[in-house]
């Protein structure tokens, strides 16, 4: 790949910034510079190729880096237009391009919450890609959990609370990206929280619950299959003995041992 010339980059980068221009016309505008700058020579390996299906034009660091910084300027200064913008990048079915969007609202000032909350659910809801909820609940939360260390779970809870589908799927996306991050350690107040989706007769919030545990079998075992065990004794729903069906690889030998013991002992069921 060619070499990068800051100076002429930056100026590329304001071009595009400078004057405004509408949503779609910017998105239009955007997407020809990510073009000249997409690595593509870029090959992934075997691995890489399986675990990611969303498109990439693999921008090099300085590049992401210059156009983060000026999205989070923009959010500050002139938020109804970083707004616009961020709606028109998610429109893309692009990594980079979401990425930004997700830069957008984490840099948002705190009083655009609602309209940064609407648009996880709105996003969040309609998507399956990991690695894209993953961008958009760990940058599009930036502002959020620095304005409060419990504002983000309360957020979550009330999704989990309101009942509704779209909501609970963004719910578990997001606890998803939470316990995949090494500084978040409140596993009980997950587990609490996403307790009552078991109760909800939904094949992608099924889907999705598999998932979430699977990650929390392979972060905390022990923890995650005493909840299980608890949870199998305590409920009369099948979603959760479905579930520990599913996820029962993921856990190591001793915890599904102790899991088959739990589904043994429920009534009128096979093990």
């Amino acid at each position: 790949m060619p070499a990068i010339h800051i100076d002429r980059l930056i100026q590329q980068i304001q071009t595009i910034f400078e004057p405004e221009s509408p949503g779609p016309i910017f998105r239009e505008n955007f997407r020809s510079l990510l073009e000249v700058h997409a690595n593509l020579a870029y090959r992934p390996g075997v691995e890489i190729q399986r675990k990611s299906f969303v498109p990439k034009l693999h921008l090099a660091p300085i590049v992401m880096h210059h156009l983060q910084q000026q999205f989070s300027s923009l959010a500050k200064t002139k938020p109804e237009l970083a707004l616009e913008y961020a709606d028109q990048l998610w429109i893309e079915d692009l990594y980079e391009a979401r990425f930004f969007s997700a830069v957008i609202l984490g840099s948002l000032p705190i009083h655009y919450n609602h309209e940064v909350i609407e648009r996880f659910v709105a996003w969040g809801s309609k998507i399956s890609e990991k690695e894209i909820h993953q961008v958009l609940f760990k940058y599009g939360t930036q502002n959020i959990k620095q304005s409060s260390a419990t504002k983000w779970l309360d957020t979550i809870q009330s999704w989990v609370d309101s009942n509704a589908v779209p909501q609970a799927i963004t719910a578990i996306y997001a606890l998803q990206t939470l316990i995949n991050d090494p500084s978040f350690l409140n596993l009980p107040k997950v587990f609490r929280i996403l307790t009552p989706l078991f109760s909800m007769n939904n094949r992608r919030i099924t889907t999705g619950l598999t998932l979430l545990i699977d990650d929390l079998a392979l972060i905390s075992p022990i923890e995650t299959s005493h909840y299980l065990s608890n949870l199998l004794l305590s409920t009369s729903y099948s979603t959760p003995k479905l579930i520990v069906r599913k996820s029962m690889k993921s856990f190591p030998e001793n915890e599904q041992k102790k899991l088959r013991t739990a589904l043994s002992n429920l009534p009128d069921i096979e093990t």
